[in-house]
């Protein structure tokens, strides 16, 4: 895995998941936005083009699924398609599978080992960089 220059959006209201988040992609060397919700991460996604999306769904504001379907609503007219990883404490399988009927790309659930990160971040890197 080679990041350098990707951007990576991360979208979690956790501060301490944030930071631990954001740790394991720096150190990766990844370029690393971080969004307190749904809503901010939609300025964000308008203001910037990301490689990747890693999306927690219960925050304030706005959550992942609606932020999700969002962005997939804008892509419509766009030649690319953002993959969104769904990051998550809900861990059931009926919640994996609406993660994916929402727009979402890949599912991790919290807790997650660095390996686990690390191989879900790798499958769902755009290869054109």
């Amino acid at each position: 895995m080679n990041p350098s220059g990707y951007k990576v959006l991360v979208v979690e209201d956790n501060f301490i998941n944030q930071k631990l988040i954001e740790k394991l992609l720096l150190k990766k060397g990844f370029k690393v936005f971080v969004s307190s919700n749904g809503k901010q991460a939609m300025e964000l996604y308008h203001k910037e083009k990301f490689d990747l999306i890693l999306m927690d769904i219960q925050m304030p504001l706005m959550d992942g699924f609606e932020a999700t379907i969002e962005i997939r609503r804008l892509e419509e007219s766009k030649s690319f398609k953002t993959p969104i990883i769904a990051v998550t404490a809900f861990a059931m399988e009926t919640d994996r599978v609406k993660c994916f009927e929402m727009g979402m790309d890949d599912y991790l659930p919290k807790p997650f080992t660095k390996e686990e990160f690390y191989k879900v971040i790798e499958r769902n890197l755009p290869s054109d960089k």
